[in-house]
């Protein structure tokens, strides 16, 4: 049982003076809920945006931090909040007597009764991460990240906002860019418009000015352009040029994103090419085409090793959650490293089971998919939930009825969250279910004309 969820509380924009709500969760359990402990360590856990200004901070409200596994309770009172010592101590008490009583009594060990209090936030995340191995070094390049994002989000100007990101280009790398993609899902979820527009705006920006920006933006367009039915020879065309552009990024895309096209046919169609350029003397493009197909060579077998650890991973992962007495639990504990590979890997194991008849088999990977759609659709927000139930259901009468039914979901926020689902279909490929969802949208439109 979870010893607390988030709780709507009152908040006073100190920009702008604006009061709103927002969601404020005190108790971070490690092991019952993983994505809370994720939004702490980011400093995202608390953090409201205001839906007037875009000014965004984190909220001050007692916290306590429970890890099982590593035997840490922790408890943070904020001393701007101005509460007296022996009020903090009844609060404490009882969020910690919470955590104690969500326990089964065999797993109600000493260190519970000696929690550790931190006055700083920042303190806390501290003493969190290095309880599993995480540098000092590492903490303040992730401060340094989260700093520059608010500095880069308090400048209004383009002008000097550009001069700040071209100063920081070093900064602002792969994981910059993910602290922003989370912050910008974050008010998405929250239907914060105002903060939503400002960040999105901020991340295009970004991708245009920066070079770990360009560089996201270059793997998106070299994506795009392959297509989700591209042939051997279009790819061969496309790698070609990008060759001759020297355009190390657009090889390194095409090749991961279109791992299996790379054959022995592949292969044979690029010697073709290099003994057609021998042929006519094109001593240039013979030796542009070799490097192309060393560099092909090189980037697939370090796919291949890549894949083969993960599917090494993977799969232990998997059978260790399927032994679990608690399958749902093993789910919950594991959840940040059950990734997409491993979603269809364990698709693959119940194929596989199938086609062997192997009913027990079958009925224990069975029991893993179905913790582990439960599991992600509790954590799910409810405008995503409800955009995977339309795409579930049969157009246009079943989505039709259902928009009907949920009419009061319908709202301008959630058609502007369906848009940015589309584009991230797209760009993963996924261009029927991204066509599925635009005509969806143009039926919940229809509700609010």
């Amino acid at each position: 049982m979870s010893a607390a969820g988030f709780q709507s509380a009152p908040v006073t924009c100190p920009n702008c003076k604006t009061r709103f709500a927002a969601p404020v969760l005190t108790i971070v359990d490690a092991a019952q809920n993983p994505e809370a402990r994720a939004m702490l360590l980011s400093g995202q856990l608390n953090v409201a945006v205001c839906p007037n200004c875009g000014h965004g901070g984190i909220l001050s409200a007692p916290l306590v931090y429970h890890d099982p596994d590593k035997e840490l309770l922790f408890t943070h009172v904020p001393p701007e909040m101005g509460m007296p010592e022996i009020e903090q101590q009844r609060i404490v008490g009882e969020m910690t007597n919470r955590v104690m009583s969500s326990l089964p009594a065999e797993k109600r060990k000493a260190y519970l009764l000696r929690p550790r209090s931190f006055m700083r936030l920042d303190a806390m995340i501290e003493a969190i991460l290095e309880a599993e191995g995480v540098t000092r070094e590492m903490l303040e390049a992730q401060r340094a990240r989260t700093d520059l994002l608010e500095r880069l989000l308090r400048t209004p100007g383009e002008d000097a906002r550009r001069i700040i990101a071209e100063e920081n280009d070093t900064v602002i790398d792969y994981e910059f860019l993910q602290l922003l993609s989370l912050n910008l899902q974050i008010a998405q979820a929250q239907g914060q418009e105002g903060a939503v527009q400002q960040l999105a705006t901020l991340r295009q920006q970004l991708l245009d000015w920066t070079s770990a920006g360009k560089e996201v933006a270059a793997r998106q367009e070299a994506i795009r352009e392959l297509g989700p039915q591209v042939t051997r020879e279009e790819l061969l065309d496309k790698l070609v040029a990008a060759e001759q552009a020297g355009n190390e990024t657009r090889i390194e895309t095409m090749v991961a994103v279109a791992r299996p096209l790379v054959d022995y046919t592949f292969y044979q169609q690029l010697s073709e090419r290099i003994e057609a350029a021998e042929a006519a003397g094109r001593q240039d493009e013979v030796g542009s085409l070799k490097s192309l197909r060393q560099k092909v060579l090189e980037l697939s077998a370090e796919i291949d090793a890549e894949m083969q650890q993960l599917a090494q991973e993977s799969g232990a992962l998997l059978e260790e959650i399927a032994a679990s007495d608690d399958v749902e639990q093993a789910v919950r504990d594991n959840l940040p490293r059950l990734d997409q590979f491993t979603m269809e890997l364990l698709a693959e194991r119940m194929h596989a089971a199938e086609q062997a008849g192997d009913r027990q088999r079958m009925e224990q990977l069975q029991r893993v998919a179905d913790a582990l759609m439960r599991v992600i659709e509790e954590s799910q927000p409810q405008e995503i939930r409800f955009i995977n139930e339309l795409l579930s259901t049969d157009y246009p009468a079943g989505t039709g009825a259902l928009l009907e039914e949920r009419r009061a979901l319908v709202s301008e926020e959630l058609l502007g969250l369906m848009e940015l689902v589309e584009k991230d279909l797209a760009e993963e490929n996924r261009a029927e279910l991204a066509s599925r969802l635009a005509q969806i949208r143009q039926q919940a439109a229809g509700l609010l004309s």
